[in-house]
């Protein structure tokens, strides 16, 4: 299958030092396999194209590196993520990586669908662990709900840009597919100081989706007065159901990403 790969550049062109207030950030729409060694051949690639952009973090989606499955090798995962996290820091560049994780904690074995912040330097800041895990209204209490422990509300600092991430339906709360109640996680992102979100994704291609999952993010944008940075996870030449790109604080896709194929997009984002 042909691999569709764009860059798109917005603001003003790169800087070697960041302002104050600001970021410069590439997301980056990739195909997420369930084959740890390939997302980790992928990422890398894309790491290096980046080399000369100047780029403060690359953002991830969803189970990008693991495989969006909670059914795949510990160890395995952590030695990948180390050459991972080694290949960005040779070349500056700080992850916003979206990953499912597993830790063991005595004798027990504890899964999470993460996004794991490193600094440019390689320094690991933390992990967001998403929260508004799914399962199916038709069999509540199955699904991703018992595969992962939930996480907490938490936001970072970097360069005193404030940001929240979100993990897919953190944000949607989507209709079938979330039998908990919906604790506003945008809102209560804001409420912690968060002043922009980023909200990775792996949602797939069911087109009866799309609108609703569109016009919520837009909707949070609008409400919180806050831009949201979305990374969607491609689905090789079909069209996914939450397009990648860039919702600023009135609520309107300032630039929005193709929806099919692997993307590549930097956006300046100055707060």
């Amino acid at each position: 299958m042909k691999k569709l790969f764009q860059l798109f550049l917005f603001s003003i062109a790169g800087l070697t030092a960041m302002a104050q207030g600001s970021l410069r950030i590439a997301g980056l729409q990739m195909d997420v396999s369930y084959v740890i060694e390939k997302n980790e051949k992928a990422i890398i690639k894309y790491l290096n194209d980046l080399k000369d952009e100047h780029v403060d973090f690359l953002i991830t989606p969803e189970g990008s590196l693991s495989g969006y499955t909670s059914q795949f090798d510990g160890e395995l995962l952590k030695e990948s993520l180390t050459r991972v996290r080694k290949a960005a820091k040779d070349l500056n560049i700080g992850l916003i990586l979206g990953t499912c994780y597993k830790e063991t904690i005595g004798r027990r074995e504890y899964c999470y669908n993460q996004a794991r912040v490193y600094l440019p330097d390689g320094t690991f800041m933390g992990a967001y662990s998403k929260i508004l895990t799914c399962s199916p209204l038709d069999n509540p209490g199955t699904g991703e709900i018992m595969e992962y422990v939930q996480g907490n509300v938490k936001t970072f600092s970097v360069n005193d840009v404030e940001f929240g991430i979100l993990i897919c339906n953190d944000l949607w709360a989507t209709p079938g597919y979330t039998t908990t109640p919906n604790p506003y996680l945008p809102w209560k992102m804001q409420e912690s100081g968060a002043e922009v979100i980023f909200h990775i994704i792996n949602s797939g291609t069911n087109q009866k989706y799309k609108k609703f999952h569109e016009a919520s993010v837009e909707l949070w944008a609008m409400t919180l007065k806050m831009p949201i940075i979305e990374v969607n996870a491609a689905h090789g030449d079909k069209e996914i159901n939450a397009r990648s790109g860039i919702v600023d604080h009135e609520g309107k896709r300032t630039k929005i990403v193709e929806s099919s194929g692997e993307q590549i997009f930097i956006y300046d984002l100055e707060l």
